[in-house]
């Protein structure tokens, strides 16, 4: 293409030289884009004439001037960039740096099954693009739409690499079923779509949001759907291009604390307060205050930084070749992550390579397709562990004793004295260090997916399109339990444990879809038909092993390779094997009268085999309108708005994430004994009530917007109004005692989002050497649980951290949200006027009239944990004094993305933030709780109330007692299971504003390049996680661990998240 170029800059010059009465003087310059690469092809005329030339591969040209002028205007232009008119002086140089255009109202969006102009949009539709994210270094698709779009809400679970992302478009509708949304990639379904992508391949997210753009999806449209084009390739001459960097990772933040001789304070006076306690304390640490003296000068050990805050390296390279000519053209593109996580013996390697060929075929004929291959390995057992307290390394960390023995000379060698081999209650600590060397986990995935296309333009009006789809996915978890584990302890013998689990997952996709359009009908009409089929399918095997009593000393590798050397769990192996499939038709209708009056009609009917044969079709259409209201006459005056456009929709869309065979009965292989002729049988036995009649759960979709555009199409401004109903709710309800179950599933129950979002993008200034762009949006989301089950108000689940017997802390409730968090309301704690004092028995008695929380604490003395008594009768219990805490659900959340370029410097500055949600922090609970002897505290339990003196003495008298503790901030630490009960103290406000992204870069000027024969070389500095303003005081906010949808916004042992120092290299050859 480029030898093209230049050859017709021959052409045109030869002929302005003939032609043309010239001076024999000429005028040279180079022509460039934004980011300073050549724009090939340009065009450079002379005002007023026909006199001109094109920029030849390098992006110069060489203009004859046809007399003796000494000044003259250039018009210079290029597809797809503002044109620019400048002043040039015969025979002088210029350089000149053209803009894209801010032709917002051509751009082309993605939509259910084709491709419209945003100006014809009649759907709600969020969207980034290549150029959003082209300067960015992000390893994470997900992180590609983190708060720059509007009505879309991104949590990562924790800091972790392969962290699982939550992603909800408009709140999410169901309670029970998985709200995700529906993943298109170049036109085909893939499953957690965002893992599986390198950001670097994409060209265009497009989200979905409104019933009038997916309910073409029917049954898989409730959610939201997120539509991905990857990157395809160009005419012209081969072009490599090569995007690299590195990192330096930093754990963000610290919890602080207890230091050593606050360790012992704190164990000393557990230990004088708790007889069990007593001798070992003694035989550990001595038994007198004099001897203990030595701990205040010992040196700490920070576990938090020796085992989650080393210093972590991350790595990512991507290679692309791209190219072609009219018929062929094909991008072939490499990437490699490596994270050498800030968590000791955590690390994640990803190899993704991505080819996309599209080839013509005549002049009708269209084909193409995509070939990706995805392996990935993470390592490292983590944080977290599914089983609560028991495995949970976090705590592990941070709750471990802050120093070492005089005869232990390395934090990583296991300290004798410490070692606890009982079961016990399972919350025994083990060495950080030695722990997170004795725990070894693998988790691989391998992936290959394909996707292809064939048009077929059968008349000049009708089309046909057919796609397929292949994706399958394998993946592989190892763990190995070494004996120190607390897992091999409680569960194995004190021998290895190992876990290897393996699934296949394969799905299938085809659609065929006609399209016949009528463009300009008399000059007025605009008329667009789409009918359409598809077929998806999905099977997945999996197998979960589980064996212990591995000879110890086993290697890792043997011990996954050989598993007859240990014995298998009761119960496994486990073996699941499930199938799905579904059937689809639809169709669209879209109008438009003098592309000033909008409309479509859309519907699809699908059949799903998650549901029994009667109750498996679905249907579920939609209807949307649009008037662009600028090109009514009486707002052509009106110079400064460029387009409007008012929208608005509705319609009706389904969930079909819902596990499969609900309406099946299923059986469990428990052993079930049945007396027959004085036998026992072994028998299976009925899981549930099944409910052969459940059908879609269902959402009602209405939405109003307005789109803006103002001041030369400078500024688009989107607004919009939903409200969102989702009915026939797949719940538990209860059920009479008679049927043998307590509950069957049924379609009960309702869910409302409301809400408005606001987007705003900008180009704020645009001069010669200096650009700057603005992105803003802002999201107000307010969801309901409007109905349950009839009779039935509410129900409790169980976020299934902490000890057995427990609680349950979360609450479903008619008039809240989903994620309610429920508890009891803190209190303060207990002042020693509380009580009545024997001084014969040294015993205190709470006075008359003083509530008492003695059923979930247990005994309240001086300085107890405080709790509220909601119902006024004098006792606090379970069922009348716990209220709903907060909700995970916020008041409002958004984002701003600002693009500068000065010259040759570029810059982005990127702050998200979110507003009124609460965050459950579990580990502030239990890091601060005195259940588990010899385990450490946060810091804020250095100011608690205690009755032990300056001089180890233990305090009894009241007005000694309370002397002691005028400045007590807070009780003394739980030593009860009552600990671990959910209060008011651990909900916190999750608000936060966080800099998440400020990125400096230079490009160098194209003169320097031209020798090495490179079009373009940018070099960048990067600081992630810049900083958050936050009053929370956990690791950070922006957190939700729990697997239950029921129970979002919990912190428990999450991976931290790290700071992170990027230096890194643009090179276009």
């Amino acid at each position: 293409m480029k030898k093209l170029a230049a050859l017709v800059c021959m052409l045109l010059t030869v002929w302005f030289s003939v032609s043309a009465q010239t001076s024999g003087k000429f005028i040279k310059g180079h022509v460039s884009g934004e980011n300073n690469e050549p724009l090939v092809g340009a065009s450079v005329m002379i005002a007023g004439s026909k006199k001109g030339v094109q920029t030849d591969k390098n992006g110069d040209f060489t203009l004859p001037i046809p007399n003796n002028e000494n000044k003259y205007n250039l018009v210079i232009s290029y597809v797809g960039y503002t044109s620019q008119t400048i002043e040039a002086k015969a025979t002088g140089m210029v350089n000149v740096k053209l803009s894209r255009t801010n032709d917002v109202g051509n751009e082309v969006v993605v939509i259910g099954y084709q491709s419209v102009k945003r100006k014809d949009l009649l759907a709600s539709v969020s969207s980034v693009g290549a150029k959003d994210l082209k300067d960015i270094p992000i390893n994470s698709a997900a992180e590609a739409l983190a708060g720059r779009l509007a009505g879309v809400q991104i949590t990562s679970s924790e800091g972790s690499p392969d962290a699982n992302i939550t992603i909800r478009v408009r709140g999410g509708g169901s309670i029970t079923q998985d709200n995700s949304p529906l993943y298109i990639v170049d036109g085909v379904q893939v499953e957690n779509a965002l893992a599986t992508l390198a950001p670097q391949d994409i060209q265009s997210i497009d989200v979905l949001k409104d019933a009038a753009a997916t309910a073409i999806y029917g049954a898989r449209g409730a959610n939201g759907v997120v539509i991905i084009t990857t990157k395809g390739g160009r005419q012209g001459k081969l072009r490599m291009s090569y995007n690299g960097f590195v990192g330096l990772e930093k754990l963000a933040k610290e919890l602080p604390v207890m230091s050593p001789w606050e360790f012992i304070r704190w164990n000393y006076e557990r230990s004088r307060n708790n007889t069990t306690d007593s001798a070992t304390f003694a035989k550990t640490y001595g038994t007198t205050w004099d001897t203990l003296s030595v701990y205040k000068s010992i040196p700490p050990v920070d576990w938090q930084k020796l085992v989650l805050g080393r210093n972590g390296m991350l790595q990512t390279n991507n290679v692309s070749v791209n190219g072609g000519n009219s018929k062929t053209t094909f991008n072939l593109s490499y990437t490699n992550n490596t994270d050498i996580t800030t968590v000791l013996n955590s690390k994640y390697y990803r190899n993704i390579i991505n080819l996309r060929v599209d080839q013509r075929i005549g002049k009708k004929i269209k084909v193409g397709g995509t070939l990706r291959y995805l392996n990935q390995n993470v390592y490292g057992a983590g944080t977290s562990s599914p089983n609560g307290s028991t495995y949970n390394r976090l705590r592990n960390t941070v709750k471990y004793r802050p120093f070492l023995s005089p005869n232990i000379t390395s934090p990583d060698v296991i300290d004798p004295s410490l070692v606890d081999n009982s079961t016990g209650n399972g919350l025994f600590l083990v060495n950080p260090i030695a722990l997170s060397n004795a725990e070894y986990r693998k988790k691989t995935t391998d992936g290959f997916n394909f996707s292809g296309y064939a048009s077929y333009q059968i008349t000049k009006n009708l089309t046909f399109r057919t796609t397929f789809g292949y994706d399958y996915n394998h993946y592989i978890n190892r763990q190995y339990s070494d004996s120190i584990s607390p897992l091999s302890i409680i569960q194995g013998g004190a021998k290895p444990v190992v876990e290897l689990d393996t699934i296949n997952r394969t799905s299938i996709n085809n659609s065929n879809v006609f399209t016949y359009s009528l463009k300009n009908l008399k000059g007025k009409h605009d008329i667009d038909f789409l009918l359409g089929q598809e077929t998806y399918q999905v099977r997945t095997e999996s197998e979960y092993n589980l064996f212990k009593s591995i000879p110890t000393f086993t290697p890792i590798n043997k011990a996954f390779t050989d598993l007859s050397l240990g014995t298998s769990f009761t119960g496994y192996p486990k073996q699941i094997i499930t199938n799905y499939t579904s059937l689809s038709f639809f169709g669209r209708i879209n109008y438009a009268y003098l592309q000033k009056y909008l409309f479509s009609v859309n519907m699809r009917a699908d059949a799903s085999s998650k549901f029994a044969p009667d109750m498996r079709w679905g249907y579920f259409p939609a209807a949307s309108a649009a008037w662009r209201v600028k090109k009514e006459k009486f707002m052509k005056t009106v110079k400064f708005i460029n387009d409007m456009k008012l929208r608005v929709g509705y319609g009706a869309v389904g969930n079909n994430r819902i596990a499969d065979y609900l309406y099946l009965d299923a059986f469990n292989n428990n052993v079930n004994y049945y007396g027959i002729n004085n036998q026992t049988i072994y028998a299976y036995t009925s899981a549930s009530l099944v409910n052969p009649y459940l059908k879609w759960e269902t959402t009602i979709n209405r939405n109003l917007g307005l789109d803006l555009s103002l001041f030369n199409d400078r500024i688009q401004f989107t607004v919009d109004y939903y409200s969102n109903s989702t009915k026939n709710l797949l719940l538990n309800v209860p059920v009479a005692s008679t049927y043998g179950y307590s509950t069957q599933l049924q379609n009960v129950g309702k869910t409302t989002n409301k809400g408005v979002e606001f987007q705003i993008s900008s180009l704020v200034v645009q001069k010669k050497n200096f650009t700057w762009n603005a992105n803003f949006n802002l999201s107000f989301n307010q969801n309901r649980v409007v109905a349950l089950a009839k009779g039935q108000t509410s129900f409790l689940q169980s976020a299934g951290w902490g000890v057995s017997g427990q609680p349950a802390d979360y609450i479903i409730q008619v008039g809240a949200p989903v994620g309610a968090m429920y508890g009891f309301v803190t209190d303060g704690f207990y002042k020693v006027s509380d009580f009545d004092y024997n001084p014969t028995t040294q015993t205190y008695t709470l006075k008359q009239g003083v509530v008492s929380d003695a059923s979930i604490i247990g005994n309240p003395q001086p300085g107890s944990l405080k709790l509220k008594d909601l119902n006024g009768d004098g006792v606090v219990d379970l069922d009348h004094d716990r209220k709903i805490l907060g909700t995970s659900q916020p008041k409002f959340f958004g984002g701003l993305n600002q693009q500068f370029s000065y010259k040759n410097f570029d810059m982005s500055i990127f702050v998200n933030f979110v507003y009124g949600n609460s965050v459950y922090n579990a580990n502030k609970i239990e890091f601060s709780n005195g259940y588990v002897p010899n385990s450490n505290l946060l810091a804020i339990m250095d100011n608690r109330f205690t009755n032990i003196d300056a001089n180890g003495n233990t305090v009894k008298d009241p007005t000694q007692l309370a002397a002691l503790n005028a400045n007590a901030k807070i009780w003394s630490p739980l030593i009860s299971s009552g600990a671990f009960y959910l209060h008011s103290w651990a909900i916190e406000d999750g608000s936060f504003l966080r800099i998440n992204n400020i990125t400096l870069g230079y490009t160098l000027a194209p003169k320097a390049l031209r020798k090495l024969k490179i079009n373009r070389l940018r070099f960048y500095t990067t600081l992630n996680n810049v900083a958050i303003l936050t009053g929370y005081s956990g690791y950070d906010p922006e957190v939700s661990v729990s697997q239950n949808l029921t129970t979002p916004g919990l912190d428990y042992s999450a991976f931290p998240k790290s700071k992170t120092y990027i230096f890194g290299v643009n090179v276009i050859f």
